[in-house]
């Protein structure tokens, strides 16, 4: 039995979970998502945030605001709603000339592609 035991040990010993850091998970801010592509990484960011706000973001959010994103939904607000109201802002945004990329394209905060630092 002790034998089995001492096996079991250095058996689990060499088990190792490789890279537990959450941080790995932290992504961009959504405002960053949106870039003009002879600009990626380098986009006007008062141009965009004026941009947004005339595709039909709220005026009084906070686009500064990390949290801020275009998956919420306002109170009272229908799934109907909801889509049409992001559709809108999206389609206004690639009309305006604007890329919109996925986190996986920008990359984690720790590590970022370049695409979406400004």
């Amino acid at each position: 039995m002790p034998k089995i035991l001492l096996l079991l040990c250095c058996l689990l010993t060499g088990c190792v979970v490789a890279d537990m850091d959450s941080s790995n998970y932290d992504y961009v801010p959504w405002i960053k998502l949106f870039q003009k592509p002879d600009a990626a990484g380098r986009t006007n960011v008062q141009q965009r945030k004026t941009d947004l706000y005339a595709c039909g973001v709220n005026p009084k959010v906070d686009l500064d605001d990390p949290h801020w994103s275009l998956n919420g939904s306002y109170p009272g607000e229908t799934s109907e709603q909801f889509n049409a109201r992001r559709n809108k802002v999206l389609s206004c945004m690639k009309g305006k000339g604007y890329k919109v990329y996925g986190f996986d394209d920008c990359g984690p905060l720790k590590a970022p592609t370049g695409l979406c630092t400004d």
